[in-house]
């Protein structure tokens, strides 16, 4: 059996179990408040921390997924340009796609 999900409604802030299976909504509640400022700031730090280590992370793999997609064009491209010279019809009024 699927565990539930915990949600955190993005309106009021509350926190929702959710039924993975069915989608339907098992219990909700206020959502943990912490319990003063420096905690609070504290864990924004922390929130942010961890979103700016996703983002960079995603950067670099966007990086390294543009380097791996130039150069498999590159590879195609050398080989339509090899193919292409090693591939002239003998009769060149010949319908080649026959």
């Amino acid at each position: 059996m699927a565990k539930d999900l915990e949600i955190r409604c993005p309106d009021c802030g509350s926190r929702l179990r959710v039924d993975p299976r069915t989608g339907e909504i098992v219990a909700h509640g206020p959502g943990a408040k912490p319990a003063d400022l420096g905690e609070a700031a504290r864990q924004h730090q922390e929130l942010r921390a961890g979103k700016e280590d996703a983002f960079r992370s995603a950067l670099a793999a966007e990086r390294d997924r543009k380097e791996e997609l130039d150069s498999l064009f590159r590879k195609a491209a050398d080989k339509a340009r090899k193919d292409d010279s090693e591939a002239k019809p003998d009769r060149p009024l010949d319908d080649r796609w026959r």
